[in-house]
Protein backbone atom coordinates (compact mmCIF):
# COMPACT_ATOMS: atom_id res chain seq x y z
CA UNK A 1 0.00 0.00 0.00
CA UNK A 2 1.24 3.65 -0.89
CA UNK A 3 2.39 6.00 1.98
CA UNK A 4 0.02 8.40 0.60
CA UNK A 5 -3.07 5.63 1.14
CA UNK A 6 -2.20 4.37 4.07
CA UNK A 7 -2.32 8.32 5.08
CA UNK A 8 -5.75 8.42 3.79
CA UNK A 9 -6.76 5.49 5.96
CA UNK A 10 -5.71 7.04 9.16
CA UNK A 11 -8.08 9.96 8.16
CA UNK A 12 -11.02 8.58 6.92
CA UNK A 13 -14.05 10.51 5.20
CA UNK A 14 -17.34 9.51 7.47
CA UNK A 15 -20.74 10.27 5.45
CA UNK A 16 -22.48 11.94 8.73
CA UNK A 17 -26.09 9.91 7.54
CA UNK A 18 -23.87 6.32 7.23
CA UNK A 19 -23.44 5.65 10.90
CA UNK A 20 -24.03 8.00 12.56
CA UNK A 21 2.46 28.13 -0.14
CA UNK A 22 4.50 29.18 2.75
CA UNK A 23 7.88 32.06 3.33
CA UNK A 24 10.08 30.60 6.00
CA UNK A 25 10.45 33.41 8.33
CA UNK A 26 13.44 33.26 10.73
CA UNK A 27 12.32 33.28 14.72
CA UNK A 28 14.28 33.88 18.00
CA UNK A 29 15.40 31.15 20.00
CA UNK A 30 12.69 31.27 22.95
CA UNK A 31 14.31 28.07 24.58
CA UNK A 32 16.76 28.74 27.44
CA UNK A 33 18.73 25.03 25.81
CA UNK A 34 18.83 24.82 22.54
CA UNK A 35 21.85 22.29 21.88
CA UNK A 36 22.35 20.43 19.13
CA UNK A 37 25.08 17.55 19.50
CA UNK A 38 26.54 15.87 16.23
CA UNK A 39 27.62 12.15 18.02
CA UNK A 40 30.84 10.94 16.36
CA UNK A 41 31.27 13.94 14.96
CA UNK A 42 35.06 15.18 15.53
CA UNK A 43 34.89 18.73 14.72
CA UNK A 44 36.38 21.28 16.95
CA UNK A 45 34.11 23.99 15.99
CA UNK A 46 30.16 24.46 15.87
CA UNK A 47 28.70 24.40 12.61
CA UNK A 48 25.48 25.96 11.48
CA UNK A 49 23.10 24.06 8.70
CA UNK A 50 20.93 25.85 6.44
CA UNK A 51 17.61 25.55 9.14
CA UNK A 52 20.22 28.00 11.15
CA UNK A 53 20.50 25.44 14.00
CA UNK A 54 24.49 24.97 15.15
CA UNK A 55 25.76 21.82 15.79
CA UNK A 56 28.22 20.69 17.72
CA UNK A 57 30.88 17.55 18.09
CA UNK A 58 30.02 15.14 21.46
CA UNK A 59 33.49 15.00 22.51
CA UNK A 60 32.94 17.21 25.73
CA UNK A 61 29.76 14.94 26.49
CA UNK A 62 31.10 11.70 26.80
CA UNK A 63 34.16 9.62 26.32
CA UNK A 64 33.29 5.85 25.40
CA UNK A 65 32.79 4.27 21.89
CA UNK A 66 34.26 4.39 18.53
CA UNK A 67 33.40 6.95 15.78
CA UNK A 68 32.16 5.95 12.06
CA UNK A 69 31.37 7.50 9.01
CA UNK A 70 28.17 6.84 7.27
CA UNK A 71 26.66 7.62 3.47
CA UNK A 72 24.60 10.62 5.03
CA UNK A 73 20.79 10.38 4.74
CA UNK A 74 18.98 12.58 2.14
CA UNK A 75 15.80 12.45 4.03
CA UNK A 76 15.11 16.64 3.78
CA UNK A 77 14.16 17.15 7.54
CA UNK A 78 17.61 15.90 8.98
CA UNK A 79 20.78 17.28 8.36
CA UNK A 80 22.86 15.12 5.72
CA UNK A 81 25.73 16.09 7.26
CA UNK A 82 25.27 15.57 11.03
CA UNK A 83 23.67 11.94 10.20
CA UNK A 84 26.88 11.02 8.07
CA UNK A 85 28.89 10.03 11.41
CA UNK A 86 27.50 8.15 14.37
CA UNK A 87 29.33 6.94 17.72
CA UNK A 88 28.94 2.91 18.71
CA UNK A 89 29.09 0.88 21.70
CA UNK A 90 30.75 -2.16 21.57
CA UNK A 91 31.77 -2.41 24.97
CA UNK A 92 29.77 -1.64 28.63
CA UNK A 93 26.28 -2.44 29.79
CA UNK A 94 25.18 0.63 28.83
CA UNK A 95 27.14 4.02 28.12
CA UNK A 96 25.63 7.58 28.89
CA UNK A 97 26.43 11.06 27.43
CA UNK A 98 26.25 13.34 30.32
CA UNK A 99 25.20 16.73 29.67
CA UNK A 100 25.30 19.58 32.27
CA UNK A 101 23.42 22.79 31.83
CA UNK A 102 23.65 24.77 35.01
CA UNK A 103 25.27 27.44 32.94
CA UNK A 104 22.28 27.50 30.06
CA UNK A 105 19.53 29.73 31.98
CA UNK A 106 21.19 32.58 33.44
CA UNK A 107 19.98 35.43 31.36
CA UNK A 108 16.63 35.93 33.10
CA UNK A 109 17.91 33.81 36.83
CA UNK A 110 15.25 31.15 35.92
CA UNK A 111 15.91 27.45 36.02
CA UNK A 112 15.41 25.21 33.25
CA UNK A 113 12.78 22.53 35.01
CA UNK A 114 10.83 20.76 31.79
CA UNK A 115 12.89 19.73 28.79
CA UNK A 116 12.51 17.81 25.42
CA UNK A 117 15.26 15.37 24.47
CA UNK A 118 15.33 14.02 21.37
CA UNK A 119 17.65 11.04 19.96
CA UNK A 120 18.36 10.16 16.21
CA UNK A 121 19.74 7.42 14.82
CA UNK A 122 20.83 6.60 11.29
CA UNK A 123 22.13 2.77 10.93
CA UNK A 124 23.43 2.84 6.89
CA UNK A 125 24.71 -0.05 7.28
CA UNK A 126 27.96 1.41 8.90
CA UNK A 127 29.34 -2.23 9.88
CA UNK A 128 28.50 -3.88 6.34
CA UNK A 129 26.51 -6.18 8.50
CA UNK A 130 23.31 -5.27 6.57
CA UNK A 131 21.75 -6.27 10.44
CA UNK A 132 20.47 -3.39 12.20
CA UNK A 133 21.06 -3.59 16.06
CA UNK A 134 18.29 -3.42 18.69
CA UNK A 135 18.84 -1.47 22.08
CA UNK A 136 17.71 0.40 25.00
CA UNK A 137 17.65 3.71 25.53
CA UNK A 138 17.66 5.14 28.77
CA UNK A 139 17.18 8.82 30.62
CA UNK A 140 18.24 10.22 34.09
CA UNK A 141 17.94 6.22 35.65
CA UNK A 142 14.28 5.29 33.92
CA UNK A 143 13.59 3.24 31.02
CA UNK A 144 12.86 5.13 27.81
CA UNK A 145 12.19 2.91 24.79
CA UNK A 146 13.38 -0.22 22.99
CA UNK A 147 15.15 1.61 19.95
CA UNK A 148 14.62 -0.31 16.65
CA UNK A 149 16.33 0.82 13.43
CA UNK A 150 16.10 -0.01 9.88
CA UNK A 151 19.04 0.00 7.12
CA UNK A 152 18.26 3.08 4.97
CA UNK A 153 15.77 5.51 7.19
CA UNK A 154 16.19 7.71 10.30
CA UNK A 155 14.77 6.83 13.58
CA UNK A 156 14.23 9.34 16.26
CA UNK A 157 12.35 9.48 19.31
CA UNK A 158 11.54 12.10 21.91
CA UNK A 159 10.75 12.16 25.06
CA UNK A 160 9.50 15.12 27.78
CA UNK A 161 10.29 15.98 31.51
CA UNK A 162 11.14 17.36 33.69
CA UNK A 163 14.41 17.69 35.37
CA UNK A 164 14.45 17.04 39.30
CA UNK A 165 17.72 16.57 40.57
CA UNK A 166 20.19 19.38 39.68
CA UNK A 167 20.16 20.72 35.84
CA UNK A 168 22.04 16.94 34.62
CA UNK A 169 20.72 15.30 31.75
CA UNK A 170 22.30 11.94 31.26
CA UNK A 171 21.07 9.48 27.89
CA UNK A 172 22.07 6.38 28.04
CA UNK A 173 22.47 3.67 25.17
CA UNK A 174 22.15 0.01 26.64
CA UNK A 175 22.98 -3.28 25.10
CA UNK A 176 20.76 -5.98 25.13
CA UNK A 177 22.04 -8.48 22.92
CA UNK A 178 25.84 -9.37 22.40
CA UNK A 179 25.46 -9.12 18.64
CA UNK A 180 23.63 -5.68 19.10
CA UNK A 181 25.87 -2.72 18.94
CA UNK A 182 24.08 0.10 20.55
CA UNK A 183 24.92 3.77 18.92
CA UNK A 184 23.66 7.36 18.22
CA UNK A 185 23.74 9.94 15.31
CA UNK A 186 22.40 12.80 16.96
CA UNK A 187 21.42 14.35 20.55
CA UNK A 188 18.97 17.22 20.65
CA UNK A 189 18.21 19.18 23.64
CA UNK A 190 15.66 21.59 24.06
CA UNK A 191 14.30 23.24 26.62
CA UNK A 192 10.40 24.51 27.23
CA UNK A 193 8.39 26.99 28.63
CA UNK A 194 7.17 26.18 32.10
CA UNK A 195 3.88 26.15 31.05
CA UNK A 196 4.83 23.65 27.72
CA UNK A 197 2.69 20.08 28.27
CA UNK A 198 2.01 20.94 31.83
CA UNK A 199 -0.66 18.81 31.71
CA UNK A 200 1.19 16.04 32.20
CA UNK A 201 2.43 16.23 36.43
CA UNK A 202 6.07 16.82 36.25
CA UNK A 203 6.86 13.16 38.21
CA UNK A 204 5.96 11.57 34.65
CA UNK A 205 7.84 11.74 31.28
CA UNK A 206 5.54 12.27 28.06
CA UNK A 207 7.32 9.66 25.55
CA UNK A 208 6.78 10.81 21.85
CA UNK A 209 4.32 8.64 19.28
CA UNK A 210 3.24 10.92 17.04
CA UNK A 211 3.12 14.84 15.51
CA UNK A 212 1.40 15.26 11.99
CA UNK A 213 0.51 18.66 10.44
CA UNK A 214 -2.34 18.06 8.55
CA UNK A 215 -2.74 21.40 6.75
CA UNK A 216 0.98 21.08 4.67
CA UNK A 217 2.43 18.55 2.59
CA UNK A 218 6.31 19.59 4.02
CA UNK A 219 7.80 18.82 6.98
CA UNK A 220 7.63 22.08 10.10
CA UNK A 221 10.62 22.01 12.40
CA UNK A 222 13.07 25.12 13.56
CA UNK A 223 13.20 28.13 12.51
CA UNK A 224 9.05 28.20 12.47
CA UNK A 225 9.00 26.09 15.74
CA UNK A 226 11.16 28.04 18.20
CA UNK A 227 11.34 24.59 19.94
CA UNK A 228 12.07 22.96 17.43
CA UNK A 229 9.84 19.82 17.42
CA UNK A 230 9.61 18.20 14.33
CA UNK A 231 6.00 18.24 12.27
CA UNK A 232 5.42 15.74 9.72
CA UNK A 233 3.62 16.39 7.09
CA UNK A 234 -0.11 14.75 6.13
CA UNK A 235 1.17 14.40 2.43
CA UNK A 236 0.00 15.26 -1.22
CA UNK A 237 -3.87 14.66 -1.37
CA UNK A 238 -4.79 13.00 -4.44
CA UNK A 239 -6.97 14.55 -7.55
CA UNK A 240 -10.21 11.94 -6.07
CA UNK A 241 -9.22 12.70 -2.35
CA UNK A 242 -12.39 13.84 -0.46
CA UNK A 243 -10.40 15.95 2.08
CA UNK A 244 -9.30 19.72 1.14
CA UNK A 245 -6.72 21.88 2.33
CA UNK A 246 -7.67 25.61 2.88
CA UNK A 247 -5.38 28.74 3.97
CA UNK A 248 -6.43 30.97 6.65
CA UNK A 249 -7.59 34.48 5.57
CA UNK A 250 -6.36 35.62 9.15
CA UNK A 251 -3.15 37.80 8.39
CA UNK A 252 -1.46 36.64 11.56
CA UNK A 253 -2.67 33.66 14.20
CA UNK A 254 -1.92 33.75 17.89
CA UNK A 255 -0.31 30.74 18.74
CA UNK A 256 0.65 31.77 22.58
CA UNK A 257 -1.44 29.14 24.46
CA UNK A 258 0.19 26.34 26.45
CA UNK A 259 2.36 24.14 23.68
CA UNK A 260 3.10 27.18 21.72
CA UNK A 261 2.76 25.35 18.13
CA UNK A 262 4.00 27.21 15.32
CA UNK A 263 2.44 29.71 13.35
CA UNK A 264 2.97 27.04 10.36
CA UNK A 265 0.91 24.51 11.44
CA UNK A 266 -2.52 26.96 11.94
CA UNK A 267 -1.83 28.61 8.98
CA UNK A 268 -3.10 25.68 6.52
CA UNK A 269 -6.12 23.05 7.49
CA UNK A 270 -7.37 20.09 6.41
CA UNK A 271 -11.32 20.19 6.08
CA UNK A 272 -14.17 18.13 3.76
CA UNK A 273 -17.64 18.53 3.64
CA UNK A 274 -18.32 15.58 6.12
CA UNK A 275 -16.47 14.45 9.13
CA UNK A 276 -13.13 13.26 9.73
CA UNK A 277 -12.20 10.43 11.69
CA UNK A 278 -8.31 10.00 12.91
CA UNK A 279 -8.11 6.22 13.40
CA UNK A 280 -4.79 4.85 14.54
CA UNK A 281 -3.23 1.24 14.70
CA UNK A 282 -0.29 1.48 17.68
CA UNK A 283 2.43 -1.60 18.21
CA UNK A 284 2.28 -0.67 22.03
CA UNK A 285 2.71 -2.21 25.02
CA UNK A 286 0.60 0.60 26.96
CA UNK A 287 -3.45 0.38 26.75
CA UNK A 288 -3.32 4.48 26.90
CA UNK A 289 -2.26 7.51 24.46
CA UNK A 290 -2.67 11.25 25.29
CA UNK A 291 -3.49 13.38 22.25
CA UNK A 292 -2.58 17.10 22.09
CA UNK A 293 -5.19 18.58 19.09
CA UNK A 294 -4.76 21.87 17.29
CA UNK A 295 -7.55 24.04 15.64
CA UNK A 296 -7.93 27.56 13.89
CA UNK A 297 -10.72 28.67 12.01
CA UNK A 298 -9.53 29.48 8.45
CA UNK A 299 -12.27 32.17 7.48
CA UNK A 300 -14.25 34.64 9.34
CA UNK A 301 -16.92 33.63 10.08
CA UNK A 302 -20.81 35.78 9.15
CA UNK A 303 -24.20 35.75 11.55
CA UNK A 304 -25.60 32.75 9.31
CA UNK A 305 -22.29 30.50 9.71
CA UNK A 306 -21.18 28.02 12.69
CA UNK A 307 -18.52 25.57 12.73
CA UNK A 308 -18.78 23.77 15.95
CA UNK A 309 -18.36 19.84 16.20
CA UNK A 310 -18.11 16.97 19.08
CA UNK A 311 -15.04 14.97 19.64
CA UNK A 312 -16.01 11.33 20.23
CA UNK A 313 -13.37 8.46 21.20
CA UNK A 314 -13.72 5.11 20.41
CA UNK A 315 -17.38 5.66 19.00
CA UNK A 316 -18.37 7.26 22.78
CA UNK A 317 -18.82 11.13 23.63
CA UNK A 318 -17.02 11.20 27.00
CA UNK A 319 -16.03 14.96 28.15
CA UNK A 320 -14.22 13.38 30.97
CA UNK A 321 -11.15 13.15 28.70
CA UNK A 322 -11.59 16.00 26.60
CA UNK A 323 -10.13 19.38 27.86
CA UNK A 324 -11.70 21.75 27.58
CA UNK A 325 -15.16 20.23 27.48
CA UNK A 326 -17.32 19.33 23.91
CA UNK A 327 -18.45 20.90 21.46
CA UNK A 328 -15.13 22.38 19.85
CA UNK A 329 -15.72 25.87 17.73
CA UNK A 330 -12.13 26.71 16.29
CA UNK A 331 -10.96 30.23 16.75
CA UNK A 332 -10.45 33.14 13.94
CA UNK A 333 -6.98 34.41 14.11
CA UNK A 334 -5.94 32.11 17.28
CA UNK A 335 -5.22 28.68 17.88
CA UNK A 336 -6.77 26.25 20.26
CA UNK A 337 -5.68 23.09 21.69
CA UNK A 338 -7.65 20.48 23.33
CA UNK A 339 -6.12 17.68 25.22
CA UNK A 340 -7.65 14.03 25.09
CA UNK A 341 -6.61 12.33 27.31
CA UNK A 342 -6.16 8.44 28.43
CA UNK A 343 -7.49 7.35 25.18
CA UNK A 344 -7.64 3.39 25.58
CA UNK A 345 -6.42 1.26 22.67
CA UNK A 346 -8.17 -1.87 21.96
CA UNK A 347 -6.09 -4.23 20.34
CA UNK A 348 -3.37 -1.71 19.48
CA UNK A 349 -6.31 0.57 17.59
CA UNK A 350 -8.28 3.96 18.28
CA UNK A 351 -10.45 6.14 17.11
CA UNK A 352 -11.49 9.73 17.32
CA UNK A 353 -13.94 11.24 15.41
CA UNK A 354 -14.28 15.33 14.61
CA UNK A 355 -18.32 15.07 14.33
CA UNK A 356 -20.55 18.12 13.47
CA UNK A 357 -23.11 19.22 16.10
CA UNK A 358 -26.36 19.84 15.05
CA UNK A 359 -26.66 23.06 14.74
CA UNK A 360 -23.28 23.67 13.05
CA UNK A 361 -23.04 24.79 9.25
CA UNK A 362 -19.48 23.99 8.18
CA UNK A 363 -17.84 20.84 8.61
CA UNK A 364 -15.04 19.96 11.23
CA UNK A 365 -11.61 20.72 10.46
CA UNK A 366 -7.69 20.02 12.36
CA UNK A 367 -4.64 21.57 11.72
CA UNK A 368 -2.53 19.23 14.04
CA UNK A 369 -2.39 16.77 16.42
CA UNK A 370 0.34 15.62 18.46
CA UNK A 371 0.58 11.78 20.29
CA UNK A 372 2.10 10.91 23.64
CA UNK A 373 2.22 7.68 25.85
CA UNK A 374 2.46 9.21 29.51
CA UNK A 375 5.54 7.43 31.41
CA UNK A 376 5.67 5.47 34.82
CA UNK A 377 6.62 7.57 37.37
CA UNK A 378 9.83 9.59 37.39
CA UNK A 379 13.02 7.70 39.79
CA UNK A 380 14.38 9.79 42.04
CA UNK A 381 17.75 8.15 41.15
CA UNK A 382 20.65 6.55 43.27
CA UNK A 383 21.15 7.48 46.57
CA UNK A 384 22.68 11.64 46.62
CA UNK A 385 25.30 10.67 49.41
CA UNK A 386 26.58 7.39 47.18
CA UNK A 387 26.70 9.55 43.92
CA UNK A 388 28.61 12.42 45.87
CA UNK A 389 31.03 9.53 47.34
CA UNK A 390 31.30 8.02 43.59
CA UNK A 391 32.71 11.32 42.35
CA UNK A 392 35.26 11.74 45.39
CA UNK A 393 36.41 8.62 43.62
CA UNK A 394 36.43 9.48 40.30
CA UNK A 395 38.14 12.56 40.47
CA UNK A 396 40.69 10.54 42.49
CA UNK A 397 41.47 8.10 39.50
CA UNK A 398 41.48 8.48 36.19
CA UNK A 399 40.13 5.35 35.26
CA UNK A 400 36.83 5.66 36.68
CA UNK A 401 36.05 9.01 34.93
CA UNK A 402 34.50 8.06 31.83
CA UNK A 403 31.57 6.42 33.60
CA UNK A 404 28.57 8.38 33.45
CA UNK A 405 25.04 7.91 33.64
CA UNK A 406 23.22 6.77 36.91
CA UNK A 407 25.51 4.07 38.55
CA UNK A 408 22.38 1.79 39.55
CA UNK A 409 19.47 2.60 38.00
CA UNK A 410 17.61 1.44 35.71
CA UNK A 411 18.36 -2.22 36.80
CA UNK A 412 19.71 -3.91 35.88
CA UNK A 413 21.79 -1.69 34.02
CA UNK A 414 24.45 -0.63 36.69
CA UNK A 415 28.27 0.67 36.59
CA UNK A 416 30.24 -2.58 35.53
CA UNK A 417 32.42 -1.96 39.07
CA UNK A 418 29.60 -0.96 41.36
CA UNK A 419 26.17 -2.99 43.22
CA UNK A 420 23.02 -1.89 44.43
CA UNK A 421 20.10 -2.95 46.47
CA UNK A 422 16.79 -3.72 44.58
CA UNK A 423 15.70 -0.20 45.27
CA UNK A 424 13.95 0.46 42.06
CA UNK A 425 13.57 4.75 43.31
CA UNK A 426 16.14 5.58 45.14
CA UNK A 427 18.93 3.20 45.77
CA UNK A 428 21.99 2.52 47.61
CA UNK A 429 25.28 1.03 46.42
CA UNK A 430 26.39 -1.88 48.63
CA UNK A 431 29.54 -3.24 46.51
CA UNK A 432 32.49 -1.46 45.16
CA UNK A 433 34.61 -3.90 42.87
CA UNK A 434 37.59 -1.86 41.96
CA UNK A 435 39.76 -4.39 41.64
CA UNK A 436 42.03 -5.17 38.29
CA UNK A 437 41.48 -1.41 37.39
CA UNK A 438 44.97 -0.57 37.74
CA UNK A 439 44.74 2.41 40.20
CA UNK A 440 47.15 4.50 42.23
CA UNK A 441 47.02 6.37 44.78
CA UNK A 442 45.47 6.80 47.96
CA UNK A 443 41.78 6.50 48.22
CA UNK A 444 39.28 9.88 49.53
CA UNK A 445 37.17 9.49 51.98
CA UNK A 446 34.07 8.13 50.46
CA UNK A 447 32.57 6.88 54.07
CA UNK A 448 29.27 8.56 53.37
CA UNK A 449 28.49 5.50 51.06
CA UNK A 450 27.45 3.45 54.83
CA UNK A 451 24.99 0.85 52.73
CA UNK A 452 28.38 -0.72 51.67
CA UNK A 453 28.80 -4.42 52.55
CA UNK A 454 31.26 -5.22 49.96
CA UNK A 455 34.99 -3.84 49.07
CA UNK A 456 37.39 -5.33 46.68
CA UNK A 457 40.60 -3.77 45.48
CA UNK A 458 42.88 -6.14 44.85
CA UNK A 459 45.39 -6.19 42.20
CA UNK A 460 45.87 -2.60 42.82
CA UNK A 461 48.94 -0.21 43.64
CA UNK A 462 49.09 1.16 46.64
CA UNK A 463 50.56 4.55 47.42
Amino acid sequence: MSNMNTQLLNLLLLLVFSCFSCFLVLVPVSAKVFLSIDCGSSSLKPRTDENSIVWVGDGPYIQTGNIHQVNGSTEPKFDSNVMSTLRAFPTRKKNCYSIDIDNKAEEDNTMVDRVLVRANFYYGNYDNKSSPPTFNLQFNGNNWKQNNNTENSIVYEEVVFSLKKGNNIDVCLAQTQPDNIPFISALEVRSLDSDAYSYVPSDYPSFFVDRVAYGTNTTIRYPEDSYDRIWDSYGPLSNTSPLMRVRSTSPSINVNIEDKPPEAVLRTTLTSSKDLLYSRTRNLTVPLIHLNAYFSEVIKLNSTQKRSFDIIVNNNLDNSIILPKNPVIPPYGRALEVHILNVTTFNSSFSILFNRTNDSTLAPLINAIEEFIIGEKLAQGTNSKDVGALGLLQKSFIQLQDWNGDPCLPSPYTWDWVACNDDTDSPRITALYLNDLGLKGRLPDFSAMNALKTINLGNNTPS
